[in-house]
């Protein structure tokens, strides 16, 4: 009796145990689908080469880009400097925006796993602010992609659809740039933290690339910016004096790039224009002289995304303008549908035949503090 009570025990034990490992293993699973880490599965992105930075053959060959003068106002506003010098694009096959497209928020596959991503960030050094920690799963699953050639979202992985066009979660790639940044400031070879901070720079050259929006374009800029001054502060640290006068004149074109932006989108800014009638209806009446400039930074900006910038803009015109405004922007819409570049004949293709403008009068008035 005694040996069989003791094997009922036993059994019982035996019983318990597993009983606990199925909570456990259920506990895990329901931490995974609520904090989002190991969820889902996405692409995987190909093997690629990564080319080393270009050589400078002399010191005389780095110029510094005169950003304020006269003739910088007909400039693309992009780097003058060779970015290749700090860090070349990777050589990858894939499209990289089919990755980072996934953690778009509030319906992209992975976007709870972004937001967790987003509560695991931690203190940084002051000027990168909120961080990752170096070994988070999603930073070390995003350094492949980074190594492509390409990122290109619309039309390839998002619809363009005027204001109502979907965005890629930015703040993903800001924090993954600043992240590398920290970690390569804390590796403990030079190799290991230039690999981080290039990879930044990288980042920030492929959303800058498809050159559709300015927001990502800014967005872009800061990730190259982060990575800049890191390859800055390791070649200091390290005495490469040619690396750290490269990187200080990148660094050097960063503020340029931001203020010329905002002068060149203030240009045809209609918020000063917008009203309320008695009737609370949204009326826009910019001088002529408004859509004249927006008309010809549409034509001929070496940026596209200052041309569609300029096209959403008259495309609220076409709806809320004068009559013989609207007539005006309609006309130039048909022109310049035939542009050569598909995304500006996108943009005012949209511009002429959307109809999400007066379905989304109230966002619009959103835009010109009206609501």
């Amino acid at each position: 009796m005694k040996v069989q009570s003791q094997s009922g025990f036993q059994n019982m034990t035996i019983v318990l145990l597993a009983v606990a490992l199925v909570v456990v293993l259920a506990g895990a699973l329901v931490f995974q689908l609520t904090a989002g880490v190991g969820a889902s599965e996405g692409p995987s992105a190909p093997q690629a080469f990564v080319p080393q930075p270009t050589s400078i053959t002399a010191l005389e060959d780095l110029e510094v880009p005169c950003w304020g003068c006269p003739d910088a106002r007909k400039w693309s506003i992009s780097f003058r400097t060779d970015l290749d010098l700090l860090a070349p694009l990777g050589a990858g096959s894939a499209n990289a925006a089919e990755w980072f497209v996934m953690f778009r928020k509030p319906d992209g596959e992975r976007f709870r796993e972004a937001a967790a991503m987003m509560e695991r960030r931690v203190d940084g050094p002051p000027r990168l602010k909120k961080i990752l920690p170096p070994d988070d799963p999603l930073l070390l699953e995003a350094e492949p992609w980074c190594d492509q050639a390409t990122m290109r979202f619309y039309p390839d992985v998002l619809p363009f659809e005027g204001v109502s066009t979907a965005f890629p979660n930015h703040l993903v790639s800001l924090t993954f740039a600043r992240s590398w940044v920290a970690r390569g400031l804390d590796a403990d070879d030079l190799e290991s933290g230039l690999a981080d901070c290039r990879r930044a720079v990288r980042l920030g050259r492929l959303v800058r690339q498809e050159d559709v929006f300015v927001l990502a374009d800014l967005i872009g800029l800061a990730c190259i910016r982060a990575g800049a001054e890191g390859i800055y502060e390791l070649a200091v640290r390290h005495g490469d004096v040619e690396l750290a006068l490269t990187a200080s004149i990148v660094l050097g074109e960063v503020a340029p790039q931001r203020l010329l932006t905002s002068e060149r989108a203030t240009r045809v800014e209609l918020k000063p224009f917008a009203f309320l009638d008695t009737h609370g209806t949204l009326l826009v009446r910019p001088p002529d002289s408004v859509i004249t400039t927006a008309e010809q930074m549409a034509r001929t900006d070496p940026d596209r995304r200052f041309r569609c910038e300029s096209m959403r803009g008259l495309s609220v015109i076409r709806v809320f303008g004068a009559p013989e405004q609207q007539q005006r922007v309609s006309a130039f819409f048909d022109e310049l549908a035939a542009h050569p570049d598909e995304m500006t004949a996108l943009c005012a293709s949209w511009g002429r035949d959307g109809r999400d403008i007066e379905a989304n009068r109230e966002g619009i008035k959103g835009w010109y503090d009206l609501d």
